[in-house]
């Protein structure tokens, strides 16, 4: 047997007893000291990194927890602020609504004061006018009186009388 068996013989796939044996006893031995002294180092490296692992995940699993809780918040914060806009927006309608009704009764209001006091000088210039016609109808009465008594009338007179006072009950009128 020896040490280098590839050397020895020139048959390369001709098995060697021996030097599996040796190959066999140099791997036991290098894994009974990796045991005993890289095994344990090793193990806890990886149950470390298992640790650490199984962390991260309850980790992101609290985290995904609480970011759904916080997204549900906040559509129930959004809806509730959507009800608030819905109410504001109904009642700036609502006062818009009676602000409108104030204006358009204020201004029938003004409108019927402006009407009533219209009326109350066309009454005026009404009564003023009467006043006139009457005073110059007087005047005009009080002339044809006179004329009459200054002379005497026959059917002729007369009625030329009637109709000059009518043209200037017209000519006042006018």
């Amino acid at each position: 047997m020896y040490l280098f068996p590839l050397l020895a013989d020139d048959n390369p796939v001709r098995p060697d007893f021996g030097s599996a044996l040796w190959v066999l006893f140099t791997f036991l031995i290098v894994v009974v000291v990796l045991y005993k002294t890289a095994w344990k180092n090793v193990l806890a490296g990886l149950k470390a990194r298992e640790d650490r692992i199984r962390s991260a995940i309850a980790d992101a699993d609290s985290a995904r927890a609480k970011g759904e809780e916080t997204l549900k918040e906040y559509n129930k914060q959004l809806a509730s602020a959507q009800s608030q806009v819905r109410e504001l927006l109904s009642s700036a309608t609502l006062e818009a609504e009676k602000i409108a009704a104030g204006i358009r009764m204020h201004a029938q209001q003004e409108a019927e004061e402006i009407k009533e006091r219209a009326m109350k000088e066309i009454e005026s210039s009404k009564q003023q006018a009467l006043s006139e016609i009457y005073e110059q109808t007087a005047t005009l009465a009080t002339s044809v009186a006179e004329k009459i008594l200054r002379r005497n009338l026959n059917a002729d007179d007369q009625r030329d009388l009637v109709q000059r006072s009518l043209e200037e009950l017209q000519a006042v009128h006018v």
